[in-house]
């Protein structure tokens, strides 16, 4: 309850905030030439109802169900004196970090030496590339010549 509440909430409200931000010139010269009251009826009146304000409601909705759902699980989880994050990810993390601990790192030297390797090999691949290119290219050109 508690992560669904939070992806309704994150989800709806930036939802209606990237519509609220979309239109925020026009709502705002609205509201200053009708009041609040004036926008709220002209908001919802059925000649001016468009894609754009039906989804703003119902990513508000969302925005505040996620709210209550969230808020609601928190309290759950406060009541049955559980920890917000499962002990499940606190364990991951935990052996995750104490497995980062046993690596051992390379040395500066070794990694130059493999550093240099790769590139070399890199050079020596794209060389037999070209030359493949150019016997077949020429190959070509050779058969086309006939």
């Amino acid at each position: 309850m508690l992560l669904w509440g939070f992806i309704l909430l994150v989800a709806g409200g930036l939802t209606s905030l990237i519509l609220f931000l979309s239109n925020a010139s026009d709502i705002f010269s609205y509201l200053g030439s009708l009041g609040f009251g004036g926008y709220l009826s002209l908001f919802f009146d059925k000649e001016t109802l468009t894609t754009e304000k039906t989804f703003f409601v119902i990513a508000l909705a969302a925005a505040l169900v996620g709210l209550v759902l969230y808020l609601v699980g928190r309290a759950r989880c406060e009541a049955e004196q559980r920890s917000i994050i499962p002990e499940r990810v606190k364990k991951f993390f935990r052996d995750t970090k104490s497995e980062m601990k046993k690596i051992t790192w390379p040395a500066i030297p070794g990694v130059i030496r493999n550093v240099g390797v790769v590139l070399a090999m890199c050079a020596v691949t794209g060389a037999i590339i070209v030359v493949a290119d150019l016997a077949l290219g020429g190959l070509i050109s050779l058969l086309q010549g006939l």
